[in-house]
């Protein structure tokens, strides 16, 4: 079934997926199999071999004989039975020609296995009547992509992010997602067909009733809910410490968890709309970037909650982004299909608008929804819901558009590139798309994206 949008997408570093999952926890089995039982009993807790109620009526079957049944001695099907037997044995004899065991389950989902070379990036998208987080591998050298297993997800999610620890896990493969139900869902990657979430940040806990008024407002204060009022839009963990996680809402705050200890840690509110995006500086790591629906971006230090500095975007806020190859600059696209980038000391400074504001781009006609760097110096590639990504050189002044493609993938929600390659991109519309840049002769004259790779015989 067609996917009618792929609303998040997230790379994996290199090497953290080994593709073989474990199997559910005995837990999980010995659950479902008292659920069955229940099912099986009518729900009442009755035994299977209980008689037959009294005040069930048996008049009238007298004729059937019923009370005789299973002495009858009827062998009319078991000459039936007595030919699976025989083909039974045939079947358990190998076949010479085969060299493989047929008995294999090795092409099932989650058998194959993953190669320390291939590109892992996850994928969260809705279809008509279910969501799923789908983990991809791309494969460099076949320039081919599949899905190698994947989680049905019981809410909308709109955005998701990698981390490795959990409240049970110091070095473990998960994954973030956040959810239009207001909650953060961790997913264990390498769990066969889990049935719920590996934790879950953001859920009520149900405090026991007290007496007495004090007591009341004393449990109120103790047992207050840090989770978010909104949906949760976007997600980023901190390079620093893995248990570090923030979030944005469309409650209008942003959030950050403490997700070994599954608590919220401090709760931000200098935007007055909803959040649309929240990164972690590369470098310094208690500098915080969100950008708003209120047409603000932010720049915050986690240490001093109510010092933010903020700056004023040409519009509703798409995406954001510190800058990798420059620690004192960020990029904000916004609804209008423009892009700016900002130097953040000036911010910071609180100088003027027109001092702030290094460079301004209309990429696209319609909303850019991505903007997003590269490790190849000067590269800069934009995605917008015109389904087109474009790609611009920043060596000058400002950027100067090299390359446009049309995906073939629908409007553009969302783009994200590879840490590992110079020019590997990963893109969401109505499908993944991964374009790599060093595939167009055109780029490979422009930026430092390898070699091209010779091609095959």
């Amino acid at each position: 079934m067609e996917k009618s949008a792929v609303t998040g997408i997230c790379m994996v570093p290199r090497g953290r997926c080994r593709g073989r999952l474990a199997p559910q926890e005995a837990d999980d089995d010995e659950a479902m199999k008292e659920v069955h039982a229940d099912l099986t009993a009518g729900g009442s807790g009755a035994s299977a071999s209980t008689s037959t109620p009294a005040d069930v009526s048996t008049a009238g079957l007298e004729e059937f004989g019923m009370d005789t049944y299973d002495d009858e001695d009827n062998d009319g099907g078991m000459q039936f039975f007595s030919v699976l037997n025989a083909d039974a044995d045939l079947a358990k004899e190998k076949d010479p020609h085969l060299t493989n065991d047929q008995d294999s389950e090795s092409g099932s989902e989650g058998e194959v296995e993953i190669r320390e070379e291939d590109h892992v990036f996850l994928a969260t998208s809705c279809e008509e009547d279910a969501c799923t987080l789908e983990v991809y591998v791309f494969e460099e050298d076949e320039a081919s992509m599949y899905v190698h297993h994947d989680v049905a997800l019981g809410a909308y999610p709109l955005c998701v992010e990698w981390i490795s620890r959990t409240s049970s896990s110091e070095d473990g493969n998960f994954a973030a997602v956040g959810s239009i139900d207001h909650t953060i869902q961790i997913w264990d990657l390498e769990q066969l067909d889990p049935l719920e979430p590996h934790q879950v940040l953001g859920v009520a806990k149900k405090k026991p009733k007290s007496k007495g008024k004090e007591k009341k407002k004393k449990q109120a204060e103790e047992g207050a809910v840090k989770a978010h009022d909104g949906p949760v839009l976007c997600l980023h963990g901190s390079s620093f410490n893995r248990n570090v996680l923030a979030s944005g809402s469309g409650d209008q705050t942003l959030k950050v968890w403490d997700v070994a200890d599954g608590t919220c840690v401090h709760t931000y509110s200098h935007h007055s709309d909803k959040v649309q995006c929240v990164r972690w500086h590369p470098t310094e790591q208690a500098v915080m970037l969100s950008a708003a629906f209120d047409r603000r971006l932010g720049l915050l230090d986690v240490r001093q909650p109510g010092q933010a500095a903020t700056a004023e975007l040409m519009a509703e806020a798409e995406c954001a982004i510190w800058s990798r190859h420059n620690p004192f600059q960020c990029l904000a696209s916004v609804d209008n299909g423009g892009v700016c980038c900002y130097d953040v000391r000036k911010i910071a400074s609180k100088e003027a608008k027109e001092k702030q504001v290094m460079w301004t781009l209309m990429a696209h006609d319609v909303a850019c929804t991505a903007v997003q760097d590269a490790p190849a110096p000067n590269l800069l590639v934009t995605a917008g819901l015109d389904g087109h990504a474009k790609v611009w050189n920043c060596a000058g002044a400002g950027p100067q558009m090299v390359l446009s493609k049309n995906l073939q993938a629908g409007p553009l929600f969302t783009c994200q590139s590879s840490p590992d390659v110079p020019g590997l991109l990963c893109f969401g519309g109505k499908c993944p798309v991964m374009w790599d840049l060093s595939s167009e002769s055109l780029l490979l004259d422009v930026f430092q994206l390898g070699s091209p790779k010779p091609e095959k015989a």
